[in-house]
């Protein structure tokens, strides 16, 4: 089976980012299915370049190998999001539908990672080719797409009702779904966990001896990081010794600077910024507990990562983590936008060790059964559904 992977979230040489799709494509290769990648990337000319990611954008190769698997990086003029967003894939299907690996044919299938772009550029090529296409949903099209309205709701949910199936990475995403995909077409395929079963020593050297609470994310309101915040404060003022270390960047740092210096906490809350993703797994080792109190949270891989690490976790009650925690046995689920239940959940994790930790192990468990060997069966069994001959 040959299947054409179409995803602007695939990962490019020197990037150890969103490696999700590569995982799924590495696992799909051990069950036989040939996979090659077409990750379309937006693009300016090098006069225009005004920030690190334009520029890592135009280095860009054009094609990449990684372990195997072809990855082509064809060039898309960025244009303003707010005003085109709906068009972007067919944009794309201008400046791609002429490339020779397309051309040349063979494919079995297209599968998109989002509805768009990448769902819609699928849906144009799929026609052209002759074959069906398959979308995963990540949660951007459902807390993103689908509330903007307009144009862009409407062209996200025209290209999930006219796929031939739909995945939905979560039963949250799933849930989102409903009268969108038709429920015969709708299949829910959790992620797997990155680095499964990779051994990581903890960062003994960062913050030796005091209690650790870890988040990791992109610092904007739907994380939960003021409730975070605010938590220190509280068990602080409870007269526990606690330290919020919070891993990446993102624009709402500054006002939660501002936010402990208010509670007193400024010495207890560490910004430590983009971190190297080998230092992260160490840092989900080191901490007493991984907390991310997020909503709008479609799955959550920061969370089996953290899981694997022998880490209890807490996560959204509501969330798509619901999944694979199972509250006070795996991990912990909290009500967001809760400070007062996030506070007591942390405070009752740091008083008890000993029924940590073994949250902490029934959450390696479950996180490395989480394995894409797993996810992979379920995406070949919908790639196999949707080539059946019809009766």
């Amino acid at each position: 089976m040959r299947v054409l992977v179409v995803s602007h979230l695939y990962p490019s040489p020197g990037v150890e980012r969103h490696l999700f799709v590569h995982e799924q494509v590495l696992a799909l290769r051990k069950l036989g299915v040939e996979a090659q990648v077409l990750s379309p990337t937006p693009w300016v000319p090098r006069i225009l370049w005004r920030d690190p990611r334009q520029k890592r954008r135009g280095q860009k190769p054009r094609e990449a190998v990684r372990d195997g698997v072809v990855a082509e990086y064809p060039r898309v003029p960025q244009i303003p999001r707010r005003h085109f967003f709906a068009r972007l894939g067919d944009l794309a299907y201008y400046r791609v539908r002429r490339l020779p690996s397309l051309r040349s044919g063979g494919y079995d299938l297209l599968h998109a990672h989002q509805a768009l772009p990448d769902g819609a550029l699928a849906q144009r090529l799929a026609a052209d080719l002759g074959v069906p296409y398959v979308v995963t949903v990540h949660g951007a099209d459902v807390y993103q797409h689908f509330r903007l309205g307009g144009a862009v709701e409407r062209r996200a949910k025209a290209v999930l009702a006219h796929a031939d199936a739909v995945m939905a990475n979560s039963s949250a995403v799933a849930r989102l779904l409903a009268g969108v995909a038709a429920p015969e077409r709708l299949t829910v395929v959790l992620n797997g966990t990155t680095g499964l079963g990779r051994e990581v020593e903890p960062a003994a050297d960062y913050l030796p001896g005091a209690p650790l609470v870890l988040t990791v994310g992109y610092l904007i309101e739907r994380k939960g990081l003021r409730e975070l915040v605010a938590t220190v404060g509280r068990l602080r003022a409870g007269g526990r010794r606690v330290n919020l270390a919070i891993v990446g960047d993102g624009p709402l740092r500054g006002a939660l600077a501002a936010q402990a210096e208010a509670d007193g906490v400024a010495d207890a809350v560490h910004f430590l910024g983009r971190v190297p993703h080998q230092r992260v797994l160490a840092l989900m080792a080191r901490a007493d507990v991984f907390a991310l109190p997020s909503w709008d949270e479609a799955f959550g891989l920061v969370y089996t990562e953290a899981m694997a690490q022998n880490t209890p976790v807490i996560a959204g009650k509501g969330e798509g983590p619901e999944d694979f925690i199972a509250d006070g046995e795996s991990g912990y689920l909290v009500p967001v936008r809760d400070a007062d239940a996030l506070t007591g959940i942390i405070a009752r994790v740091l008083d008890d060790p000993v029924a940590a930790a073994a949250v902490g192990e029934a959450g390696k468990a479950a996180a490395l059964a989480l394995s894409w060997d797993r996810n992979a069966q379920l995406t070949l069994g919908v790639y196999e559904k949707v080539l059946r001959p019809a009766p």
